[in-house]
C-alpha cells in the first residue's frame, strides 16, 4: 500500500485494456463474448498484479520478515491482499465494461450468482498466482516465470470460471451452475492449502 504508484499503474493498465477492446469491437451482442472478454482482462492483470507480489522485496527484507513472523503467515497475508486486489480490479473492470459497452449483452443475468464467480474466480487467480510468484521470486529467474508457471496450473480454474460465468450471465439457475461453483470452491481451497503447506519449505530454502 506504501506504493501508491503501483497501485495506479495496475489501474490504468485495466482503463486501457477495456478501452482497447471497446476500440477493436465497438459493441457486444452476445453474454458469452462479454464474460469472456472480461476474463481475458482479468487474467492479463492479474498476472501484471502477481509480478509485484514478491520481486519488491530485497534480500534483507526477507531475512527481516523470516526472523520475525512464520513463513505459513507470510503466504497467508500475501495471498489474502493479492486474492482483495485482484477481485477489486475485476469489479473496476465490470464497470469499465459496464460504462464502454452498455448493459444491452448482460440484461438477462443472474447478477447475484455473476458477482459470486466473479469473486470466486478473482480469489482463485490471487491465491495461485500469489505462490507461483514467491516461486519465482526464490528460483530467482524474475517475473517471466510467474506467466510460464502461472498459465498452465491456472487452466482448469480458468476453464470453469469462464463457463460458469457464461451460465450466469444468460440467466441460468443456481442449480444448473452449482457443479461449475462447486469446482471453483474446491479449487481456491486447494490452492490456499497447497501455498500453505509448501511455501514454509521454499521460504526456508
Amino acid at each position: 500500500m506504501r506504493q501508491k504508484h503501483a497501485l495506479a499503474g495496475i489501474a490504468m493498465y485495466v482503463l486501457a485494456t477495456v478501452f482497447v477492446c471497446y476500440l477493436s469491437l465497438e459493441n457486444i451482442e452476445t453474454p458469452k463474448v462479454w464474460g469472456a472478454m472480461l476474463w481475458l482482462t482479468g487474467i492479463f492483470t492479474a498476472f501484471n498484479t502477481m509480478q509485484k507480489a514478491f520481486m519488491n522485496e530485497g534480500s534483507g527484507t526477507v531475512i527481516y520478515l523470516y526472523t520475525l513472523v512464520n513463513p505459513k503467515q507470510i503466504i497467508l497475508s500475501k495471498a489474502v491482499y493479492n486474492a482483495f486486489l485482484v477481485a477489486v480490479l475485476n469489479l473496476v473492470s465490470v464497470f469499465f465494461f459496464v460504462l464502454f459497452f452498455g448493459t444491452a449483452a448482460i440484461s438477462g443475468a443472474d447478477l447475484s450468482q455473476f458477482l459470486i464467480g466473479l469473486l470466486l474466480g478473482s480469489t482463485g487467480l490471487g491465491l495461485a498466482l500469489t505462490f507461483v510468484a514467491g516461486l519465482a521470486y526464490k528460483s530467482g529467474t524474475g517475473a517471466g516465470l510467474v506467466a510460464i508457471l502461472g498459465f498452465p496450473i491456472i487452466i482448469p480454474l480458468l476453464i470453469t470460471m469462464v463457463r460458469y460465468t457464461a451460465f450466469a450471465l444468460e440467466g441460468m439457475s443456481f442449480s444448473q451452475n452449482s457443479l461449475n461453483l462447486l469446482v471453483l470452491l474446491v479449487l481456491n481451497i486447494v490452492s490456499l492449502v497447497l501455498a500453505y503447506v509448501l511455501f514454509p519449505y521454499l521460504w526456508r530454502d
